[in-house]
């Protein structure tokens, strides 16, 4: 059976292998917007990104489909690209979480209202303040500063006498 092609639609498919699995991105994008996106103003073209990981090891399969609108025209970005922006956006809110998640573990925070806020945005700032100054291996720094509150006092630039 043919596909059939929307106006103007772009494909692009590539893989990447990391941590054992080799991931398989396609995207396509298309300028053709159906009636009920022209409510969304701006938009200008609709993307999909199907994403294959297969575990090398153990041949485990995991698939996932996304939908994306966008304000970037055909003349802008094709499907690679859009494609490229989104996993970058993802890649960037993946690394947060995890520290978030894995070395602050956010997730097993028990405060609750405007407090858990407030932590929220805490930790959000300070994984921005590490990945800012290059710290690479946050796991460290954040036990030393668990144990050297003034060393954390000083990677904030508040020298404590």
């Amino acid at each position: 059976m043919e596909e059939r092609r929307l106006p103007g639609e772009t494909e692009s498919a590539w893989e990447v292998v990391r941590d054992g699995e080799v991931w398989t991105y396609r995207v396509w994008a298309s300028p053709y917007l159906p009636d009920a996106l022209l409510a969304f103003p701006g938009c200008r073209q609709v993307v999909r990104v199907e994403r294959e990981v297969v575990h090398k090891g153990t041949g485990e399969v995991r698939r996932a489909a996304s939908y994306a609108l966008t304000s970037l025209g055909a003349e802008e970005a094709d499907a690679r690209r859009l494609g490229e922006l989104l996993l970058s956006r993802w890649e960037v809110e993946n690394r947060s979480f995890w520290v978030r998640d894995v070395l602050l573990h956010e997730d097993a925070c028990q405060v609750r209202g405007v407090g858990a806020q407030v932590l929220a945005v805490l930790r959000a700032f300070l994984v921005s303040l590490l990945y800012r100054r290059g710290v690479r291996k946050k796991k460290a720094a954040l036990e030393t500063f668990s144990f050297h509150p003034l060393s954390a006092l000083r990677f904030l630039g508040l020298y404590a006498v």
